[in-house]
């Protein structure tokens, strides 16, 4: 199961971290991964590449591990959009491979 957790501080997410294999089937022929893997890079490319915002990005290929951090500033504003999009798109994958994909939100009332 691939593990999804946003973290958001008040109504600002601040980051998406991504974790695990889907397994819905073997490699290669893996729908649920493909959707979630193309998702990530669609987001990162706008982010990054479009945006020009510079976000931290993790990718970990051993346990299939992916965090997406917004920079403090003006980077959450700007990623905002960006960030609520993936969240809806992985929520509404969710409702239709509950078994192969789990999507939460961590809240954080600390302020840095």
């Amino acid at each position: 199961m691939t593990k999804v957790t946003f973290s958001s501080r008040g109504d600002k997410l601040l980051s998406v971290d991504i974790l695990g294999h889907a397994g819905y089937a073997d490699e290669g022929e893996d729908i649920v991964c493909a959707a979630i893997s193309s998702a990530v890079m669609l987001t990162h490319a706008l982010l990054f590449d479009v945006q020009r915002i510079p976000v931290d990005t993790l990718i970990e290929d051993d346990g299939a591990h992916i965090r997406i951090t917004l920079p403090e500033g003006a980077g959450v504003e700007r990623g905002q959009d960006a960030l609520e999009a993936l969240r809806l798109h992985f929520t509404e994958l969710e409702q239709n491979y509950s078994e192969f994909l789990s999507v939460m939100e961590v809240h954080t009332d600390a302020e840095d």
